[in-house]
């Protein structure tokens, strides 16, 4: 009787207990102070603008490193971020080769490293070499891979329950979104580019810039909304449209097939 009431309870525990990591695992990873160390170039308004979720709360940095003077912060020396100033994490760097190169503070400020892993938040820019590559996982909506010669950025979101904004500046990128039940016009990212927007509820997909800032956005799965100055075309798997900047996007056309995204 003992043997049988003991493995009962044993095999309620381990339920218990699958049932909890399955419900923690969903969960996105509380934040953790970083330590950084002061870049040269860098002062006290770069540095705020690069990790502070509110750049103008610069004195309660200073005070909870005991640092008096703002002039005092100098290249070299380490600050430690605390969770309650942090910036909310928007993704990660999951893959990077060749030089890529991150900018916390909008563009302002020195470029340093990408190094994998490395936590990207809103309004942080990217920036890849003739040879750079480096695949972001953007939390709660999935993969994107900036090809070499780009511009990006991370612009976060609007509100909480808005979608995750990112934009290209130059180069090229693809896509692979969670799917969405959402209905139309409900998007889990957009993309924002010199000639136009994309809304994305979950698909795969690519744009891509020319040198005069023309985009081609090619869908390989799922929907896009592709909107120019006032028109929407929805682009729908093996096709794609062009727009010439200024313009409005052309009727979509057929495309080859294009090969899957794999995380690398």
């Amino acid at each position: 009787m003992v043997n049988k009431m003991t493995r009962y309870i044993l095999i309620l525990c381990l339920i218990l207990f699958s049932q909890t990591q399955f419900l923690t695992a969903d969960e996105e990873p509380k934040l953790e102070p970083i330590t950084i160390t002061v870049q040269k170039g860098e002062n006290l308004s770069l540095i705020s603008k690069k990790y502070l979720e509110d750049s103008n709360r610069w004195s309660e940095l200073l005070k909870y490193n005991k640092i008096p003077n703002p002039n005092l912060i100098k290249p070299g020396m380490t600050l430690t971020i605390p969770v309650f100033l942090r910036k909310p994490v928007m993704g990660v760097a999951s893959f990077v080769v060749g030089k890529v190169e991150w900018n916390g503070a909008g563009g302002s400020g020195p470029w340093t490293p990408v190094k994998l892993g490395q936590e990207l938040h809103a309004k942080d820019q990217i920036k890849t070499s003739d040879k750079g590559k480096v695949d972001i996982q953007i939390r709660e909506v999935g993969l994107i891979r900036v090809f070499h010669d780009s511009l990006f950025e991370v612009k976060g979101k609007e509100t909480p329950n808005s979608a995750v904004s990112v934009a290209l500046f130059k180069g090229s990128l693809d896509a692979k979104v969670n799917k969405s039940a959402n209905k139309q016009g409900d998007y889990k990212l957009t993309i924002v580019n010199p000639s136009a927007t994309a809304g994305v509820r979950g698909t795969e997909f690519r744009v891509e810039l020319d040198s005069k800032l023309n985009s081609t956005t090619s869908c390989f799965e799922g929907i896009v909304d592709v909107n120019a100055e006032g028109k929407t075309v929805t682009v729908t798997q093996g096709m794609a449209t062009f727009v010439e900047k200024g313009k409005a996007p052309v009727e979509p056309y057929l495309i080859p097939e294009a090969p899957k995204l794999k995380a690398e």
